[in-house]
């Protein structure tokens, strides 16, 4: 065995066990896409407080205050809730004029410019007693007419004890690729991995928006505050043993960007934020796991892996194998061979999927290939167990975004590389309504 044989050998096992290391993402994603954990009807109806954060929403604040008053649920046990959050335009005097309360938040410092600082604030003028619960919802969702009624039977299944998850959709699919390609992304994360842990009582997160908190997790406000403030919610739960659920069925639309440089910002903080929160995390769970009281040992593993730096090590694995291979000329080897090696003898599809003997640079053409192949399984499994989801959503859009799905996972590399080296990564606007 050779210099460069070795390093491919070595490199194989440790890729072979990171893979072991989350195979358990494969098992909930199947699982996801069979079942889907419904509950029964309830004759209850919870009181909520529908909590809005809302920065120059003028323009879309309407849309959503009307669906949450279309909505089948009982009204006088709804109260909306909106946040103003350091705004300049006539969000504020428009949900007041819709019958909203609304918490004014004018805070220009640096360290209070995130959602989550404006929901700390918020709770001091809030009185949690009044309400069973907490639905968080963003000023550019629309809600479907039977959610509150999908999530407070969810809620009154888990004893009004547990924190809810819902399905997340796109709003604006039929703007163009990218929205819909938001949509396949949200559908991989709730679809497949949030439904498939539900069936097996294993912790999800909550994300972003479209959650309900029960009151007696806010007794002493809210306390998360940064730039990803529902990646540090989620994993405080967990930590404490609580566990998130999920409901499938309760459904809420989320307008998605149309733009890459809105996206790449977007993706950008929330890669930023995973990179935070797992510095803070990750000795935290790797500790909780081998706690005798701790009995959530699958939730904590699942989030855990979550919060590994699964895309960096990658391709740092990725950078170190190919350094390494760089010296190949010093065992004799040459460079073309270790990195353009070709059997001519044998056929292109034995060269490209079978042999172990090629050059570095087809083994990575392999690699992404086989990428590829695993993102569009993925985007079959979300279609099959969306259950209808995509029935009446526009068609050139969803294939466009079932075409660039792959690659809208593997920007999450450049995206993790440039959030590791950019100390000073703000929270943005996304411009809404346009």
């Amino acid at each position: 065995m050779n210099y460069v044989e070795i390093i491919k050998l070595i490199f194989s096992i440790i890729s072979a066990l990171i893979s072991l290391y989350i195979l358990h993402f494969f098992f909930f994603s199947v699982l996801g896409a069979i079942h889907k954990k419904r509950f029964p009807k309830a004759d209850e109806k919870c009181h909520y407080a529908v909590l809005i954060s809302a920065k120059d929403e003028e323009k879309v604040i309407p849309r959503l205050i009307n669906s949450i008053r279309d909505a089948d649920y009982p009204q006088d046990k709804l109260d909306i809730i909106i946040i103003a959050h350091n705004c300049q335009d006539n969000t504020a005097d428009m949900a007041r004029s819709m019958g909203a309360r609304v918490i004014v938040y004018n805070d220009l410092s640096p360290s209070s410019q995130t959602l989550g600082a404006a929901y700390h604030y918020a709770f001091k003028q809030i009185d949690v007693k009044n309400y069973d619960g907490f639905i968080v919802l963003n000023a550019d969702n629309v809600v479907k007419k039977d959610y509150f009624d999908k999530i407070n039977d969810a809620f009154l299944y888990y004893g009004k004890h547990d924190p809810i998850a819902t399905f997340r959709h796109a709003l604006n699919i039929k703007d163009g690729a990218l929205p819909a390609v938001y949509s396949y992304y949200f559908a991989a994360q709730c679809t497949l991995v949030y439904a498939g842990r539900a069936n097996f009582g294993v912790s999800c997160r909550v994300s972003g928006c479209g959650f309900l908190i029960p009151s007696r997790l806010l007794e002493n406000g809210w306390n998360y505050t940064s730039i990803t403030e529902d990646i540090e919610f989620s994993g405080e739960m967990i930590l404490k043993g609580e566990n998130i659920r999920y409901c499938d069925e309760a459904i809420f639309y989320d307008e998605q960007p149309r733009k890459i440089k809105i996206m790449w910002f977007q993706r950008l903080r929330w890669a930023k934020g995973q990179i935070i929160m797992s510095r803070r995390f990750v000795p935290k769970f790797f500790k909780a796991l081998f706690a005798k009281d701790k009995k959530n040992k699958m939730s904590l593993y699942a989030t855990l892996t979550f919060h590994s730096f699964i895309v960096l090590t990658i391709f740092f694995l990725f950078l170190a194998q190919n350094i390494l291979l760089l010296l190949s000329p010093l065992f004799s080897i040459p460079l073309e061979e270790t990195f353009l090696y070709w059997n001519n003898d044998a056929s292109w599809f034995y060269n490209l999927f079978i042999s172990s003997h090629i050059g570095a640079l087809f083994e990575l053409l392999r690699s992404l290939i086989y990428f590829h192949l695993s993102c569009y399984f993925i985007a079959i499994l979300i279609l099959i167990g969306s259950r209808g989801k995509y029935k009446n959503q526009p068609k050139i859009p969803l294939i466009l975004g079932f075409i660039i799905f792959p690659l809208f996972y593997l920007l999450q590399t450049p995206l993790d590389v440039c959030a590791l080296f950019s100390p000073n990564i703000k929270w943005r606007k996304i411009p809404h309504g346009e």
